[in-house]
């Protein structure tokens, strides 16, 4: 059973990441649920673009750009087509954005749909905050963010610096908000190039910009109008501009969809023996790039060199819930994602433990809840827990989110960890959880029944789904030599 829930392990996380990369949109004339303004402007500029990986269509978009009174709207639509084994999904994306002159952000709605249903989020900027607000079915749940300054969505940001006047050389630095990922970042773009660039109606002279963003790095192709003809992103992904009927018709190839086991799993030169019962395992890693994998008491990281030994947990390491102390308080916290402080899931957290009031015995009782209430099924959205406890079903970043919400509802702290694990051969992304049991934070995972979780659990970073962006810069490049396992 784990080693078939492994094979679905990737999948949310690189939908996700998907998402955020390539935020925006879904098919033509489908809202689903957006309400465009009645006195809609006719759009100044717009466009299709097919959407490849492998050099294979794997989805597209269309944005359009348009001038109103005190700003601009802005309404992009996408559109992606993904496998994972036997599962073909089809994700649809939807925002709407209204903006200053300047293009700064004003308010925005986004909608992502998939087969297990629609997430909605819009914000509002007032003053120096954002308030955004999420919707799954009938509940909402709002969040402010302090700002500093003019923020933008990233196509927005696109056209100021077209105003601007493009120059080789020119460099800019922006903040952003990304709906997906529910958060505001830096992005730096700079101008460094005027050439000529081949398009499906021949050579077009182009401005190239690259653009850098949490460690990752895109190239864009834009003409002097600012309309984007080419952008190359991470993980081999490309958007190429095209006509309407191309974009959705064209390009599709034989039918088959990308494999993403194939295209982004890691593999190693000889198979791990019981991965599932491993104590202690000793790595080399490369393509790391800029990233640090954590270090704790159970995985140790140097030059390259990774250790991990799989805990031992005592009877006696625990305490009486709810946590009262400070070492990891900020586990506790209710977030976007984590929506632990929604009377759904304290009444779950609640209902499992039935009076649990121990820490250790509390956090075997949710886990196991967990594993057998979610259904093992690879699902196409950005997870969070207040949906899942809907839907009960999805993968390995479903298990986690949920996890999360009901420990921190119950009191006991939690975080959610991301990284690989060993299935057949080969490292896949995966996301588990790690608990505090009063002197130290112990592995979870809810997605395989496990605590601890076994020794080829290689944490790469800690975060909620909105930091596991960080993983795309090495997605494609990690390479993982074992040296010892046993």
């Amino acid at each position: 059973m784990t080693s078939t829930l492994a094979r679905f392990t990737i999948f949310s996380v690189w939908v996700g990441l998907m998402v955020m990369l390539w935020h925006g949109p879904e098919g033509p004339n489908s809202d689903h649920g957006i309400v465009l303004p009645e006195s809609r402007p006719e759009a100044v500029r717009e466009g299709w673009m097919g959407l490849y990986m492998q050099d294979k269509k794997v989805g597209y978009s269309n944005f359009e750009i348009a001038s109103k009174p005190g700003g601009h709207l802005l309404v992009d639509r996408s559109v992606l087509r993904l496998r994972m084994l036997e599962t073909n999904q089809t994700v649809h994306a939807h925002t709407v954005a209204e903006t200053a002159p300047d293009y700064a952000l004003q308010s925005f709605r986004m909608r992502l749909q998939s087969g297990v249903g629609k997430f909605g989020v819009s914000g509002e900027v007032r003053g120096r905050s954002l308030t955004v607000t999420t919707e799954v079915g009938s509940q909402k749940t709002s969040h402010e963010f302090p700002i500093e300054g003019p923020i933008y969505l990233p196509s927005a940001l696109r056209a100021n610096l077209v105003e601007e006047g493009l120059k080789v050389g020119l460099r800019r630095e922006g903040e952003i908000f990304d709906p997906a990922a529910m958060s505001t970042q830096t992005i730096v773009q700079e101008v460094v190039a005027r050439e000529p660039l081949e398009s499906h109606d021949g050579p077009v002279e182009a401005w190239r910009i690259v653009e850098s963003f949490r460690g990752i790095e895109t190239t864009v192709w834009i003409d002097s109008e600012g309309t984007v003809l080419r952008e190359q992103g991470p993980m081999g992904l490309v958007a190429v501009r095209e006509s309407a009927d191309r974009a959705t018709s064209a390009g599709w190839g034989d039918g088959s969809l990308v494999d993403l086991m194939d295209a982004v799993a890691v593999p190693v030169a000889a198979p791990i023996a019981d991965p599932r019962q491993l104590s202690r395992l000793r790595l080399r890693l490369s393509g790391l790039g800029t990233l640090i994998p954590p270090g704790d008491a159970r995985q140790h990281y140097d030059d390259s060199l990774i250790e991990i030994e799989r805990e031992s947990v005592g009877r006696r390491e625990s305490f009486e819930l709810p946590y009262q102390g400070d070492d990891a308080a900020g586990a506790l916290v209710a977030t976007a994602f984590v929506q632990s402080d929604h009377p759904r899931l304290r009444e779950t957290a609640a209902r499992v433990l039935d009076g649990e009031t121990d820490a250790r015995n509390a956090a075997v009782l949710l886990r196991r809840w967990v594993y057998r209430n979610l259904e093992k099924r690879a699902v196409a959205s950005i997870p969070n827990a207040l949906q899942v406890l809907e839907m009960g079903e999805g993968d390995c970043n479903e298990h986690a989110v949920l996890f999360a919400a009901l420990a921190r509802a119950a009191g006991l702290p939690s975080r959610v960890a991301a990284g690989v694990v060993y299935s057949e051969g080969v490292f896949l992304y995966h996301a588990w959880n790690e608990v505090w049991l009063g002197e130290r934070w112990v592995s979870v995972d809810a997605a395989f029944d496990q605590m601890p979780a076994d020794a080829t659990h290689i944490k790469l970073v800690e975060g909620e789904p909105d930091s596991h962006i960080e993983l795309v810069p090495v997605i494609g490049k990690l390479s993982i030599d074992v040296l010892e396992a046993g």
